[in-house]
């Protein structure tokens, strides 16, 4: 049996985790001026699952999305490029395609921390 050929959006590529109600990762849509916070189910240093709500409900597979994305121990946001992976069950699962040092430090801190509270998704 051939062995299953990783794609980059593969679910089992990164560790995924849980956010959690004490340490709040902020992610929010930006389109121009505009950033609209949307709900995090699931988080790894490669993407996001998304719960598919209104402001996010109009992005279709494929379609390119920016990101800003706060947590506890940046002093700023940070921005990243993305681009709608998949839909399912309720989640819109994005990969981020463009995304700066500060970017990665910040989502490893991020997983990492989450990951030794034991929120591993």
């Amino acid at each position: 049996m051939r062995p299953k050929e990783e794609t980059s959006w593969d679910r089992r590529r990164h560790v995924r985790v849980r956010p959690a109600v004490d340490y709040d990762v902020i992610v929010e849509l930006v389109d121009g001026a505009v950033f609209s916070r949307v709900q995090v189910v699931d988080m790894s240093v490669g993407g996001l699952g998304i719960l598919l709500e209104p402001q996010v409900d109009a992005y279709e597979l494929g379609a390119p999305l920016e990101l800003r994305i706060g947590t506890p121990e940046a002093a700023d946001p940070v921005r990243v490029s993305a681009v709608v992976r998949h839909r399912a069950r309720g989640v819109c699962g994005v990969e981020f395609q463009r995304v700066n040092e500060a970017a990665v430090a910040a989502l490893r801190r991020a997983v990492s921390e989450l990951l030794e509270r034991g929120n591993q998704a």
